[in-house]
């Protein structure tokens, strides 16, 4: 009699062929026809971004300089006929569990590989798909380029996965999601035989303005859940501001190894093509049962960015910021930096 984990293998093959299946058939496909007769021809773009810096360390005493390529983004989206279209993306960077100690290498990984369905106010995604959360809580960070949004940047989860997410608009004012995924993220595709379900509900009670929670839960031997809360505020070319906080509860699998944190960002528009930038995170874990520190003490601290943003152009970003990490554990260095960082999209 067949296991629960092969079962689960089984079924994680049939999607991996599905999907192979949906993109040859798109990129062969010249016409495509909906339910309701219409015809048109396949539409396709391709795209890239690029994250570039030049940082020194200025309070180091050998004052580290480097050059760096922090990310590249190369994909191609294809609407495939009225009500459905693809999206495939490589992310091209280094891996995020390798030591500190390591050589530097260039890995490739699929970040975004989908079938998207949208009619009306319902849309799903099935594939490796970004997770809404983190993309919302990004979109109103808005300076991807010079660091990760709070909940990437400190692994309360995971920005992208392989998994299904249905999204549907029920007004104006509210929008719901769930999403199935395995949990492990858009680098890690193997299965094991734990799924993470994820919820969310996004309130817009008045112009320029979204309220969000977000709640998702899996389970091994230990349950480990994440709740996160966000408000966003965005004029067009004028302001974005965000606040967000966010818990994690027995984090890895591991019972009372919780973390908590929040972060605040703020982007304001002298001028149409310059913007003035900062925030603020803070980052911090439980004090276990007779022991004199959090047990994530080595990781727990706070961040400062603060710069200035050019655009030339809509393609080119350009900004000089100031950088700090300022660790918990009082026999720790603070690192402080200046950045020069560059975003290129095409």
């Amino acid at each position: 009699m067949p296991t629960t984990s092969s079962i689960y293998f089984q079924i994680m093959n049939k999607i991996k062929q599905l999907l192979l299946i949906v993109f040859i058939l798109g990129s062969l496909t010249t016409f495509s026809r909906d339910k309701d007769s219409t015809f048109f021809k396949l539409k396709g773009k391709a795209y890239g971004k690029i994250f570039t810096n030049f940082h020194s360390q200025i309070n180091s005493g050998d004052n580290a300089t480097a050059f760096e390529i922090k990310r590249a983004y190369f994909g191609y989206k294809s609407q495939l006929s009225k009500y459905f279209d693809a999206h495939i993306k490589l992310d091209i960077g280094s891996p995020e569990d390798l030591s500190d100690f390591s050589l530097i290498r260039r890995y490739a990984y699929f970040k975004n590989a989908y079938v998207r369905y949208k009619r009306k106010k319902l849309s799903t995604y099935f594939g490796i798909i970004d997770i809404l959360h983190f993309k919302m809580q990004e979109k109103y960070w808005a300076h991807r380029y010079i660091d990760k949004s709070f909940n990437d940047r400190y692994k309360f989860g995971f920005k992208a996965d392989l998994g299904f997410q249905v999204i549907y608009d029920w007004d104006e004012w509210i929008s719901t999601d769930f999403t199935l995924m395995n949990g492990e993220g858009y680098t890690k595709l193997q299965g094991d035989n734990t799924l993470k379900a994820g919820a969310g509900i996004s309130f817009f009670p008045i112009k320029n303005v979204v309220a969000r929670v977000y709640y998702d839960y899996s389970e091994k031997s230990i349950i480990q859940q994440s709740v996160a809360t966000f408000v966003g505020y965005k004029i067009e070319n004028k302001v974005i501001a965000g606040l967000e906080y966010n818990f994690r509860f027995n984090e890895n699998f591991v019972e009372n190894h919780n973390r908590q944190g929040y972060s605040i960002y703020v982007s304001y528009y002298p001028l149409k093509k310059i913007q003035i930038f900062g925030r603020f995170d803070k980052v911090y874990s439980k004090k276990l049962e007779n022991e004199t520190n959090p047990w994530n003490l080595a990781k727990d601290g706070s961040a400062i960015i603060a710069g200035i943003e050019y655009s030339p152009i809509k393609y080119i970003k350009i900004a000089i910021d100031y950088q700090d990490w300022y660790p918990l554990a009082k026999n720790e260095p603070n690192h402080q930096y200046i950045f020069l960082d560059v975003e290129i999209k095409f």
